[in-house]
């Protein structure tokens, strides 16, 4: 769980960005509503894959070569 918050405390202003916009998206019309309904699913599964490649167990960077 370290490595989640090590993520979310290096790159919060990124996910809020993303996620703001997918909401802003989705009030502009039906179709883009639909279209956040999948990406915001997407958007977990990036931030889980990005905190298992990028941080270890105890939440400290990992020396990508």
């Amino acid at each position: 769980m370290k490595r989640y918050y090590s993520l979310w405390k290096s790159t919060w202003w990124l996910w809020m960005l993303i996620i703001g916009g997918a909401f802003y998206l989705s009030t502009l019309s039906n179709v883009l509503m639909c279209v956040s309904l999948v990406y915001l699913p997407i958007c977990v599964v990036i931030f889980l894959w990005f905190g298992l490649v990028r941080y270890d167990d105890q939440g400290n960077p990992l020396d990508i070569v």
